[in-house]
């Protein structure tokens, strides 16, 4: 079994900043990534992240931290980890579908599962149309009309935040029935936006997405959808450490800290704004916190 100070599950932006601090303190560091495409990795230009003028892509701005990580001697296995169990001599067991690797601390940063339901043409039109993040992409549609496509809270709030660019939206469920909290659904009906239940059979349009086609023939035009139907893969570990858990997100204090010990969670697996800056400090903070409980340096009170 392979040994390490410190495990970060997740190799997005909170991930690798954790990453980056934990090898920069000398400590042993290994980073599980998911085999496959983030989020992150569709997005054609991020051009909210201070220090990149021009813009630059999701998965340009993951390969750049991955070779910063690296040259500070952290290492990334493209391996899922599939469960967490504590170690008969203290310490933490991370088990992959093919190793173990033990450790004295561990980040969650597993980001958010973003679903893709299974709607024709969906994959087509991501990125010219088809975007996940409201904040990321709402100014590129103002005054225009948009949809979000989703049936939870996440949903309704990623709705709710799009009057902010436009009045023009449809919320579409799907074929599912709206399963949102009392006062968002409030927040809905008073903000006039329609709710469509129909389940959608198409995304329509040539080179960007130009309308939705429910099952029945009606065509909706729209000139953006938003996908909004991830929960967090985060909770299933959380569950299995005692670690507390609201909605689809891991409850932590400022520090990161989940309250078990030597236990972090940073960036969208926490809630809170799905951004990458938020996600880069909150993976910094895990680390710099992490690494001073693992020398003693600061007290924690699990209680």
């Amino acid at each position: 079994m392979e040994e390490y100070d410190i495990i970060i599950i997740g190799g997005g932006p909170a991930g690798l900043s954790a990453g980056l601090y934990a090898a920069r303190a000398n400590k042993r560091t290994l980073i599980l990534d998911k085999p496959g495409e983030g989020a992150l990795k569709k997005v054609e230009v991020l051009d909210n992240y201070l220090g990149f003028p021009d813009g630059i892509t999701g998965k340009e701005l993951l390969e750049l931290g991955r070779r910063q990580v690296e040259r500070f001697g952290a290492k990334i296995v493209e391996e899922e980890a599939v469960g967490i169990k504590p170690h008969p001599d203290g310490g933490y067991i991370v088990e992959t579908p093919e190793k173990e690797f033990s450790c004295q601390g561990i980040i969650i940063a597993t980001g958010v599962k973003r679903e893709r339901p299974g709607v024709r043409n969906l994959k087509k039109f991501e990125g010219r149309g088809v975007s996940y993040c409201v904040t990321c992409d709402g100014f590129f549609f103002r005054d225009a009309p948009v949809g979000v496509l989703g049936n939870r809270d996440y949903a309704v709030r990623e709705a709710l935040e799009l009057l902010n660019y436009t009045s023009k939206i449809t919320l579409f469920t799907n074929g599912k029935q709206l399963r949102a909290r009392e006062a968002l659904r409030k927040k809905l009906e008073e903000s006039g936006i329609e709710v469509v239940t129909q389940e959608i059979e198409e995304l329509t349009g040539e080179e960007t997405l130009s309308g939705v086609k429910l099952k029945g023939g009606e065509v909706r035009k729209l000139k953006g959808l938003f996908v909004a139907v991830g929960t967090s893969g985060a909770t299933d570990f959380a569950r299995t450490l005692g670690i507390a858990v609201e909605g689809s997100a891991i409850v932590v204090d400022r520090n990161q800290s989940t309250g078990v010990p030597r236990v972090y969670a940073a960036g969208d697996c926490t809630g809170g704004n799905r951004q990458v800056a938020v996600a880069v400090g909150e993976g910094a903070n895990a680390a710099i916190n992490l690494i001073s409980e693992l020398k003693g340096t600061r007290h924690v009170d699990y209680h």
